[in-house]
């Protein structure tokens, strides 16, 4: 198992049409292509990688809770390898599948509860279990991840953004494939 790359920031808001003006026409990262997820967002592209998501809110986010909900790295090898890794070190983890677009993400939470999300290709064997740690204090840990973050997602049928509305007919990424191997001297 190893990291290949930061593949992206996840960015939660309550003013979704605003921010995704900002990203594609102040920084010029391009909306496009998202999975058909059942909530409001956007993808916005440097090139061919979409780097900046946008999560729309229920509301505006409170102090004390992650505006940034996370980042991702892309991972390749062993997502069983990965999670026993986690396990051995109590750190505490979910597992979500995005079998769309070939993905499972391995929701890490680091020890003040910031969650980093690992992504891997899916194999079809992966183990969806998630393990909430050991110790009282991993379980503390995973428990504050969870805090951090209370802030809902805005469904898409309650959605007022015009961003969330048109996302359709952008389509949907194509599917992740594993990383190659890295060069020797990389």
């Amino acid at each position: 198992m190893a990291m290949y790359w930061l593949d992206h920031v996840n960015i939660r808001t309550a003013q979704l049409d605003e921010m995704s003006a900002f990203y594609e026409d102040v920084l010029g990262l391009k909306r496009g292509k998202r999975p058909s997820f059942q909530f409001g967002g956007a993808w916005h592209y440097c090139g061919s990688n979409a780097i900046v998501h946008l999560v729309e809110s229920v509301k505006k986010i409170k102090p004390g809770e992650a505006q940034v909900e996370h980042f991702a790295l892309r991972a390749g090898g062993s997502m069983k390898t990965f999670q026993r890794k986690m396990r051995e070190h109590d750190a505490p983890y979910n597992v979500v599948p995005l079998l769309e677009i070939n993905m499972v993400q391995v929701n890490v939470f680091d020890p003040d509860g910031n969650k980093v999300e690992v992504q891997f290709a899916a194999t079809g064997d992966d183990d969806m279990e998630p393990f909430p740690g050991k110790s009282a204090a991993s379980k503390r840990r995973f428990k504050k991840g969870a805090e951090i973050n209370s802030t809902g997602v805005m469904t898409l049928k309650d959605s007022k953004a015009k961003t969330s509305k048109t996302n359709k007919k952008l389509g949907t990424p194509k599917p992740i494939r594993a990383p190659r191997k890295r060069p020797v001297n990389a």
